[in-house]
């Protein structure tokens, strides 16, 4: 061996077992629990998989028990607080959700899975809701219909996060901000209105129109009424924020 081979051969060496490739060769699995989504009783797991000093691959998995409440149910109640109708909506409304998030993260400074990161990611969704429906028409009586309806949906977006381990094993991951958007959801709300005999023929229109002028960023709106059942489409995107995120992670 000669001296420009023995000096090639060291070089590749030192470059494997130097801090930061030692750190992936030995710590190139991640598992986390997003702290941060107890609160509003979602719960997440992720799995991470080191791939390069720079890149990894994430697949988490997020559950949302079945009745559980809106999010930020106080702060839609304090906005909505003057209609009726609307907080009895708010108030009546329980979900159920179900995720799933594959993303490709990459570290700048070539530390994973530590440090900043840059997370390209798509995700699939599938949730089932229900509330209460309320109106009043020309005879006084308050009427309320329970629909219900489930919808599934993908869409793409990117996350900025960082990530810092506490010792060896032991680390944080904080989400900071991840936009994402996608396209073709559609809900179909059904319920029935058991009180739909004392309706006048005004009182259908009336229905009718309020449903279809029902007011959503970026979603329309329409129904169908075959009393005593009522029937109301939502399409639109399927767009949100993952932030503010917070995981414990240990590393193996």
């Amino acid at each position: 061996m000669n001296a420009k081979t023995t000096i090639a051969l060291l070089s590749v060496l030192t470059l494997l077992f130097s801090p930061g490739w030692a750190q992936v060769l030995t710590n190139r699995t991640v598992v986390k629990f997003n702290l941060s989504g107890v609160v509003i009783q979602s719960y997440t797991a992720q799995v991470e998989r080191v791939l390069s000093r720079h890149s990894s691959i994430t697949l988490s998995g997020s559950y949302t028990p079945s009745n559980t409440p809106l999010p930020f149910k106080q702060a839609l109640l304090n906005q909505y607080g003057d209609n009726q109708d609307a907080v009895r909506a708010i108030e009546t409304t329980v979900f159920s959700k179900r995720i799933g998030t594959l993303e490709y993260r990459f570290y700048p400074a070539g530390h994973a899975p530590s440090g900043w990161y840059v997370a390209p990611f798509v995700r699939y969704a599938s949730m089932d809701i229900s509330n209460d429906y309320t109106y009043t028409p020309s005879d006084g009586i308050l009427h309320r219909a329970h629909l219900d309806a489930s919808f599934n949906a993908g869409g793409a977006g990117v996350l900025l996060g960082y990530q810092f381990l506490l010792g060896k094993h032991v680390g944080l991951d904080l989400w900071l901000l991840g936009p994402f958007y996608g396209q073709n959801v559609k809900a179909v709300f059904v319920g029935k209105d058991p009180l739909w005999p004392s309706l006048k023929p005004a009182d259908i229109v009336k229905l009718k129109q309020d449903i279809d002028n029902t007011q959503l960023p970026l979603y329309s709106v329409s129904s169908t009424l075959a009393l005593p059942v009522i029937t109301a489409n939502l399409t639109g995107p399927y767009y949100g924020v993952r932030a503010l995120g917070l995981a414990f992670a240990y590393s193996f």
